[in-house]
């Protein structure tokens, strides 16, 4: 485990990011409060769609119609 303050955080934040992809890094303020920081490796990122979680309807409508129904909308601007 690798401990930082607030003020060495400050001054080199890119060895304190590195460090945190091998070791474990708490970072200590001056209020008393500690701070661990955790990597987001990339992989983790792209498991879960931003649109998981938007409810959806399924529909029987062709491509062709929906082109229309746009058409058609648009027609009347």
């Amino acid at each position: 485990m690798l401990v930082f303050n607030i003020s060495d955080f400050s001054k080199d934040t890119a060895k304190v990011f590195d460090a945190a992809l091998t070791d474990e890094v708490i970072i200590n303020n001056n209020n008393g409060m500690s701070y661990k920081i955790l990597p987001i490796k990339n992989d983790e990122k792209k498991e879960r769609s931003p649109f998981e979680d938007i409810p959806y309807i399924t529909a029987d409508i062709s491509t062709q119609e929906i082109v229309e129904l746009i058409r058609e909308s648009r027609a009347g601007i």
